[in-house]
């Protein structure tokens, strides 16, 4: 059976947290080496407290979804004989997002 980690590394630092005003920019490791900035989407939570720069949990669900779906269809080309070799990008055109809490 295979196992897979990732750490996830957030510091309040000196930020107001019990006030709700404090960073989300959080690091994410992976068991292969991978390390990535994560934060909240600013649409979510309004900047300073997120990072843009940052990849935020709705992006990384559908960047996996979309890794998940194109090595399916890489498996399926050799199998089916199919001719040429396609590149698929899954993109979801728009998520509502409506924040629940708003920092005071």
């Amino acid at each position: 059976m295979s196992e897979y980690t990732a750490t996830v590394e957030w510091q309040c630092g000196g930020d107001d947290f019990l006030g709700n005003r404090y960073s989300r920019k959080h690091s994410l490791r992976f068991d292969g080496g991978a390390e990535l900035s994560g934060s909240s989407s600013p649409n979510v939570v309004p900047l300073p407290m997120s990072d843009a720069s940052a990849v935020d949990p709705e992006e990384m669900f559908v960047a996996s979804l979309s890794s998940c779906h194109m090595l399916w269809f890489c498996r399926l080309q050799p199998r089916e004989n199919f001719a040429s070799i396609a590149m698929l990008i899954t993109r979801l055109e728009s998520w509502p997002v409506t924040p629940t809490a708003t920092p005071q």
